[in-house]
């Protein structure tokens, strides 16, 4: 994961705040009637200055479709707002991956936006193997992720949000999360981590690494980093002073099982 400080100065063009639209990435997959293997639809667009998520196709077969999301640019800067939109239709799986690791920099006193939304239909899943998301210090970040799956889909999710470099202050993440099943929510958050309030809420900790599995339970016995949702599905969480502390791995491996990918 890169966390060097950029060249330039951390803002855009437009000033620190967030503006406009900015950066939109959109990924499809379905299946072809007629058979045959997956279409996948890939787009990604934005400003001169601003930078973007390239999807890139890694592989895909008659069932499964592995896509990268390469960043192109220094993010996230003050003003920055990147939106990536992922829709897998009946039958078809997807497994997104990250390459590396995003660092939301110092926005001296600027604010950036990150913004998921995920729909999948019946019978569709998706495994997105995130990377951690660090908040330097300095930096100021809504991230908001909202996914609708039908009531056959499943969904593996890998999320570590990492507050602070090392050896700095954390920044400030707002961090919210809504998934719905048959447009019935099973899962609502809404996390807000700032210096002042981060190593309270936290216990101390820095890193908080996170597992959610829909659509099916998570195998194995009660324990204190699990929580079996009402709706049905399972959110694992862990917290830790590094980032490889709480990478789950075991349960990340299991999590994928479940939903019968790799």
């Amino acid at each position: 994961m890169t966390t060097s400080t950029p060249d330039r100065a951390p803002d855009r063009a437009d000033g620190g705040g967030v503006q406009g639209e900015g950066s939109r990435t959109t990924v499809t997959v379905d299946r072809p009637a007629e058979g045959g293997r997956l279409r996948v639809g890939m787009h990604a667009v934005g400003g001169p200055d601003r930078p973007v998520l390239r999807p890139m196709l890694v592989a895909a077969d008659e069932r499964t479709a592995r896509v990268a999301l390469v960043p192109e640019g220094a993010l996230l800067l003050a003003g920055d707002v990147l939106t990536t939109r992922v829709r897998v239709g009946p039958g078809a799986a997807l497994q997104l991956l990250e390459p590396a690791g995003t660092v939301a920099y110092d926005m001296r006193g600027g604010s950036a936006r990150w913004d998921v939304h995920v729909e999948l239909a019946a019978g569709a899943t998706l495994v997105w193997h995130g990377e951690p998301f660090v908040a330097a210090s300095g930096s100021e970040v809504d991230r908001r992720t909202v996914v609708d799956l039908a009531p056959t889909a499943r969904l593996a999710l890998r999320e570590t949000l990492v507050l602070g470099r090392y050896g700095e202050w954390p920044g400030t993440l707002r961090s919210r999360l809504e998934a719905r099943v048959d447009g019935a929510p099973v899962l609502v958050e809404d996390l807000g981590l700032a210096p002042d309030t981060a190593g309270m809420l936290l216990g101390g900790h820095r890193v908080l690494g996170s597992v959610l599995l829909l659509g099916a339970d998570l195998p194995g016995n009660p324990g204190p980093d699990r929580f079996d949702l009402e709706g049905g599905g399972t959110l694992v969480r862990r917290l830790a002073a590094e980032a490889h502390q709480a990478v789950l791995a075991d349960t990340w491996a299991q999590a994928r099982a479940t939903v019968r990918l790799p």
